[in-house]
């Protein structure tokens, strides 16, 4: 059953820290549209921080006047390139689109490393008078795209590639699930955010909030809670809740 009534407004939601990957058409048509052969993609769920995660990236330099695109699995834990050794002293999965530009730890790979991380959902909790009730959310008929920033961190021979995904204030549509929301980006905003050398005025539009396609939100057990639980989502009702896309 469908409402056009979002999540409940009296509560409060964990930003974006688990998502899914399905190996489906609508995957393959983002990797189609950007010229990237992969045959199949490993279908995970819960997938948490720290874990692995498949990052699409422009490749440089492109050849002649065709874009060149890459995708590698990278840490989802941005680790800067200047620091002594890795660490997870403090939370560097999502990076805030209002102070990606300025920030230390950011700056550098919102300039020149921007990426994009593909998932087929993400899961979100809201607390309600103490109770924690999660839902996947899915965008309608296609595939999430996270924007996001990678980076390369190396240690005489440890080398670490990994990625931070951005967030944004929500759209209103949007803020009553959570006052900020993941940075969702279509294909063709994706290969503009993706440009080297893209203009800040273009990546500042971008960075608006906005949701490029409904989302549709099912409420699903907390088996999903714990990280270790690999197992696809299991949902406990009939309800599922659209978020209407912006323009």
């Amino acid at each position: 059953m469908a409402g056009s009534v979002p999540l409940a407004c009296n509560g409060s939601l964990v930003m974006c820290g688990r998502f899914n990957l399905i190996d489906s058409p609508q995957l393959h048509d983002v990797l189609q549209a950007l010229n990237l052969d992969r045959a199949s993609v490993p279908t995970r769920y819960n997938i948490a921080p720290t874990e692995p995660v498949m990052t699409i990236y422009q490749q440089s330099p492109s050849i002649g006047s065709q874009t060149v695109y890459g995708a590698q699995d990278m840490r989802w834990w941005l680790t800067p390139r200047w620091v002594k050794e890795p660490s997870q002293k403090f939370a560097m999965f999502n990076a805030r689109a209002e102070t990606v530009a300025s920030s230390k730890a950011f700056a550098q790979p919102f300039k020149h490393q921007r990426a994009i991380i593909p998932a087929s959902s993400f899961i979100e909790w809201q607390t309600i008078a103490g109770h924690k009730q999660a839902y996947e959310i899915a965008c309608e008929q296609s595939i999430c795209l996270f924007a996001a920033i990678w980076e390369q961190w190396q240690q005489g021979d440890h080398e670490i590639y990994s990625c931070a995904i951005l967030t944004t204030a929500a759209v209103s549509h949007f803020e009553v699930v959570h006052q900020r929301q993941p940075l969702l980006l279509d294909i063709e905003s994706a290969k503009a955010w993706l440009q080297h050398g893209q203009s800040q005025d273009v990546l500042t539009d971008l960075m608006r909030p906005r949701l490029p396609v409904a989302l549709l939100a099912t409420p699903i057990t907390n088996s999903l809670n714990n990280a270790r639980n690999k197992l696809p989502p299991e949902p406990n009702n009939n309800t599922v809740l659209r978020v209407e896309a912006t323009a």
